[in-house]
């Protein structure tokens, strides 16, 4: 549990409610830290480090937020049955049968418990169950319900005002997912790096036997959910598919694939557009140009008919190279320092482009965001080490990834 909680960065956060894990970050608010006695911040403490453990806010994310965090909290109490005010399976659904399950079995009970016209946070059935702390969330009733496919609100999501109207009992939020879900959830999302870096805290303390005092139900739990090495070429084939799936196109010559001619249905323009951008400065060494190139041509083996390719380094030192075939020989220049400025301006002017990979070293200032939001960006590193100094500053401009050492091209 402690390597767990030491892989995350701590950050006092004083406009959230109580506690989340996100992105890498355990975020939380330092009042609600105050209000809970040594025992309770204890068992709260190792109920966040069993949720990243399990990793419910980087791989197993769902529609909706509320009852994602009902269903990941009830995951968690069901395993480690702490003293916090959280419902075991046996209060919500009254059978004992439902013990022990896991997060996705928990969420689609939850789900189809709902009534199909009501607000799917309504209490009774998503709040806290019974015991110290617990207050009823009425919000669900109040005739402002949200249907599964709408998105919360702003204001659901963060309030920066300073939560001058929050609870005096934040435990109480802090254990409802009509008070907390949507804030707790919001940047819960897919991280291969994020999972695979736990993954080897759990084959590490499978190895050494240093499981603490985790029991043998929950290791089978935890055993059960780990997923292959990150591989940087399954990161590129589902790189590519997003941006495939934005060419998807409605169209009455085609059955809709569930409901057949009563629907349209849909097919894909296979006319996609990707820019490849390759760092050539001097910090990159020519083995590593050479797995750039290696790269660009993997894309031809995923039915890229062509791509487009730009050398840079504090500038744009080539003009644009088609390629509609793998290449043996790329003729570089540059050489200089870095600046991915130019790479981005670039992009501003040809905004035809459906998808942009930048493969680099990473040693260079933050570029301000584009204003060009169609066109998907993916950061590629020339290593692990690479990719753990220089993404974080960068990966709110688009995915990353990395390439392994002595991964075959």
């Amino acid at each position: 549990m402690l390597a767990t909680w030491t892989s995350h960065a701590l950050v006092s956060e004083p406009r959230i409610q109580t506690i989340r894990i996100q992105r890498g970050r355990i975020e939380y608010n330092p009042e609600f830290i105050e209000q809970l006695s040594d025992r309770y911040l204890e068992v709260a403490l190792r109920f966040e480090a069993l949720r990243i453990l399990l990793k419910h806010p980087y791989s197993r994310r769902q529609a909706h937020s509320k009852i994602s965090y009902a269903a990941s909290n009830l995951t968690l109490q069901e395993y480690l049955q702490t003293e916090l005010p959280f419902p075991r399976a046996r209060d919500i659904f009254g059978d004992s049968s439902y013990d022990r399950q896991f997060f996705e079995f928990y969420y689609h009970k939850l789900l189809d418990s709902q009534p199909p016209s009501s607000d799917v946070g309504v209490s009774g059935t998503l709040g806290a169950g019974t015991g110290e702390g617990n207050t009823s969330a009425t919000s669900g009733a109040s005739g402002s319900a949200q249907s599964e496919s709408e998105p919360e609100s702003a204001a659901e999501t963060e309030n920066t005002s300073g939560f001058s109207d929050r609870p005096s009992n934040l435990l109480s939020v802090y254990t409802d997912p009509n008070l907390s879900g949507v804030e707790n959830t919001n940047q819960w999302d897919r991280d291969e790096l994020l999972s695979d870096r736990l993954d080897e805290l759990v084959r590490m303390a499978q190895a050494n036997d240093s499981w603490g005092s985790i029991g043998g139900k929950l290791r089978e739990q935890i055993l059960a959910n780990l997923h292959p090495k990150l591989d940087y070429r399954a990161v590129l084939r589902k790189f590519r598919t997003s941006i495939l799936s934005q060419q998807r196109r409605l169209t009455r010559m085609k059955p809709n694939r569930r409901y057949g001619f009563a629907y349209m249905g849909s097919r894909r323009d296979f006319t996609t557009r990707l820019l490849f951008a390759i760092d050539v400065s001097g910090s990159m060494g020519t083995e590593q140009l050479q797995q750039g190139f290696s790269v660009v041509n993997r894309f031809f083996n995923y039915g890229v008919q062509a791509i487009d390719v730009i050398q840079f380094d504090a500038e744009i030192t080539t003009e644009v190279m088609t390629f509609r075939r793998a290449q043996r020989e790329v003729q570089l220049t540059g050489r200089g320092g870095t600046n991915f400025s130019p790479v981005l301006a670039y992009l501003e002017e040809h905004r035809d482009y459906d998808g942009l990979i930048i493969y680099t070293d990473g040693y260079a200032p933050c570029p301000a965001p584009p204003q060009n939001r169609r066109t998907r960006i993916l950061w590629l590193f020339v290593s692990e080490a690479h990719y753990r100094s220089c993404y974080p500053k960068l990966q709110h401009l688009g995915q990353g990834a990395y390439l392994k050492a002595n991964a075959t091209q």
